[in-house]
């Protein structure tokens, strides 16, 4: 028998519906860091909420335990990495709180804009007062979302009933789905800067942290509101208070805080902030969507081994791993490569497989690809929505980029197994085809229009320029001046253009004064480097 610990609170009939011969499960709603630690022992799954903070200490204690199962869509109160070091799979239940969490978020504008919390607490304490709280209407303004992934579309239709002009920021939904919706994307300090009301709707990771700060807020207009139902954290709250304070907006209004319940109360209780305590997902309905969705997705991993939206999990049979690895290597480094030279909005993919490859499952090779194109750029201060390989093809189409996938039995070239993908975005397409010729060697064999044979590691430099000679002394010899060493270098020539690509690797990172150089030198039309270490 399977036996499943409950952590946090779950409606006691949804957890009757569940259990059975072979799945025991016990309710200890609200139970304590050290109890927890000391039970958890004897369970084969965990199931918690927001409260339950799974961390690498508690999972030092979790000898029998094989998957973690998330009431709600968030899971950074989990520590992914540690679970899946140890081999237990983390499942979350998205979309279960959608609906909730976006009108919670329409609530708090309206009530907002109208005073309704203080004029309400007025007619309580028997104050009769309209003209003090005259309030804003939401009829035309302009609206700027951060994160339109299922909560922050699902809001973005809604305002736009007000009759609204949509702005939106999102590192990776297509231009094509954003013009459907009617959403002006934007960078986000453009978004900061032209919006009367900004709500956000990113999750919390490293990239996240902090990024709505005292530099940003100071761009606000004057007459902004913002509204944060993410996640504390996103929001620096001492910048907040400082901001309206300083009226760089008018008025916030905060569902979440930094610490819940909150460490320091000041903006809680600050005049200018409409407060609530975490109620976005708390809804009748909600809860007991993502309580029954939990618990049958743990049913269904322990009575016929599936896992149903897992993050750090696919599920692949022993043998086909083997097989599978290097593909997904490969797969995933040349995802990155696009990620890092992409010339637009990726709006399409077409991934083609060739060879004998074709035998093997081919999703899990597009699902690496995906994870890796879906990256940011390193340095571009962006993030994305909780992606990995098990979710990206789902998050892929989710924000409306489309993914072709088909396999041909006939020989590409000479290489026996072939990947081959064309990425479509707003602004051009990047051809790329890679293949394995051994352990660990990884190369590009295609680029746009030229045949080559690159060495897909570490640090690349690749360069367009003139079919004419000397190209290559002359990068070289810039290079040799910055103590750069080359490891490996390949070249491929379009003779109907008479245009010619080189790709060096090399041993340091190029930075962005010898790239501009590079691209100075007569002869040469782009450079662009890609880490792929980074």
């Amino acid at each position: 028998m399977f036996r499943i610990l409950i952590a946090d609170s779950l409606p006691e009939d949804i957890i009757d519906q569940y259990r059975s011969e072979k799945i025991a499960i016990d309710n200890r709603s609200g139970i304590s860091k050290e109890d927890l630690i000391e039970a958890l022992p004897e369970y084969d799954g965990l199931v918690v909420r927001s409260r339950t903070k799974v961390t690498a200490d508690v999972l030092e204690h979790a000898k029998k335990l094989k998957v973690i199962g998330r009431a709600g869509a968030g899971v950074d109160n989990i520590d992914t990495k540690e679970a899946t070091r140890r081999g237990i799979i983390v499942e979350n239940t998205p979309g279960g709180n959608t609906i909730a969490a976006t009108e919670h978020t329409i609530a708090l504008i309206l009530a907002a804009l109208r005073n309704i919390s203080p004029a309400a607490g007025a007619m309580k304490a028997e104050s009769w007062d309209r003209k003090k709280y005259m309030g804003n209407e939401l009829f035309q303004k302009t609206v700027g979302i951060i994160g339109l992934g299922k909560i922050g579309r699902e809001v973005a239709k809604r305002v736009k009933a007000f009759e609204t002009t949509l702005l939106g920021y999102d590192p990776i939904l297509s231009s094509e789905m954003a013009d459907r919706m009617g959403i002006k994307l934007v960078g986000i300090d453009e978004l900061i800067a032209q919006s009367d009301i900004i709500t956000i709707h990113a999750p919390k990771m490293p990239e996240t942290i902090n990024m709505i700060n005292a530099e940003r807020l100071k761009k606000c207009k004057p007459n902004a509101l913002l509204i944060n139902c993410a996640r504390g954290g996103i929001v620096n709250e001492t910048d907040l208070a400082a901001a309206l304070d300083a009226g760089h907006l008018s008025m916030a209004a905060v569902d979440v805080f930094e610490s819940e319940p909150p460490k320091d109360w000041t903006l809680a209780m600050h005049p200018k902030v409409l407060a609530t305590p975490h109620l976005g997902a708390s809804t009748r309905e909600a809860q007991l969507k993502v309580a029954s969705q939990i618990l049958e997705q743990m049913a269904e991993y322990f009575n016929h081994n599936v896992a149903r939206n897992a993050v750090n999990f696919v599920s692949i049979g022993e043998k086909e791993q083997q097989l599978l690895n290097p593909y997904l290597e490969l797969a995933e480094r040349l995802g990155t490569f696009f990620s890092r030279i992409q010339p637009g909005r990726l709006q399409e993919v077409a991934i083609r497989f060739y060879g004998d490859i074709i035998e093997l499952p081919t999703e899990p090779i597009a699902a690496h690809l995906m994870a890796g194109a879906l990256q940011p750029k390193p340095d571009s201060g962006t993030s994305v929505d909780l992606l990995n390989m098990v979710n990206s093809l789902s998050v892929a189409r989710d924000k409306g980029i489309s993914i072709e996938l088909s396999k041909k039995d006939q020989r590409l070239t000479n290489h026996t197994n072939l990947i081959a993908c064309d990425f479509h975005t707003d602004n051009g397409m990047i051809h790329l085809a890679g293949t394995v010729y051994a352990r660990d060697i990884y190369r590009l064999i295609e680029f746009s229009d030229y045949r080559i044979d690159a060495d897909l590691a570490d640090s690349l430099l690749i360069v367009e320029n003139d079919d004419v000679p000397g190209i290559i002394g002359k990068v070289g010899t810039l290079l040799a001046d910055k103590n750069i060493n080359i490891s490996h270098v390949s070249s491929g020539r379009n003779k109907e253009t008479r245009k010619a690509v080189n790709i060096f690797n090399t041993d340091e990172k190029i930075d962005a004064d010898l790239q501009s150089s590079l691209a100075d030198t007569p002869n040469i039309h782009s450079v662009l480097v890609v880490q792929l270490d980074s």
